[in-house]
């Protein structure tokens, strides 16, 4: 007999998302969190796979890439199927990221999250994002062409 959690509220998804499953790398959450066949923007623009393992490939490389990951959320609205939070990262570079050598630096970031929810779980994300990297990089997900600030 499978035990049914009561159903997050939008805020409740996103604060889980950033603070479990970013921050702390709590992946096996994404099966909670997430439609299967979810789409999120970010992974696809850089051909990663379809659906939750897409949105697992996000985050797995982020927190490679980015070491000693501190994550604060900023500020988090939400409507009833829809979320946005602003958040901001450091880190250290030790992997390949944003098209970006890695340079074991300090790096820092302010993100906009978004996600469109089903069901109380996520059906679609994008993302914006500034990154202080070598130089400064913009990423927006519905428009995936990166660019210096």
């Amino acid at each position: 007999m499978e035990l049914t959690r009561p159903k997050l509220t939008p805020e409740q998804v996103m604060e889980t998302y950033l603070t479990e499953v970013v921050a702390n790398g709590r992946l096996e959450l994404i099966a909670e969190l997430a439609q299967p066949d979810m789409v999120d923007e970010a992974n696809q623009a850089f051909g990663g796979p379809p659906g939750r393992d897409g949105l697992m490939a996000h985050v797995k490389g982020f927190r490679r890439h980015i070491r000693a990951l501190n994550v604060t959320i900023d500020q988090i609205v939400a409507g009833n199927d829809e979320v946005m939070a602003q958040w901001s990262f450091t880190g250290s570079h030790v992997g390949p990221w944003l098209g970006r050598t890695p340079t074991g630096r300090e790096i820092s970031g302010t993100v906009f999250s978004f996600f469109t929810l089903e069901d109380g779980r996520i059906s679609h994300y994008r993302i914006w994002l500034h990154a202080m990297l070598d130089e400064p990089v913009v990423f927006d997900s519905s428009n995936p062409v990166l660019t210096k600030s």
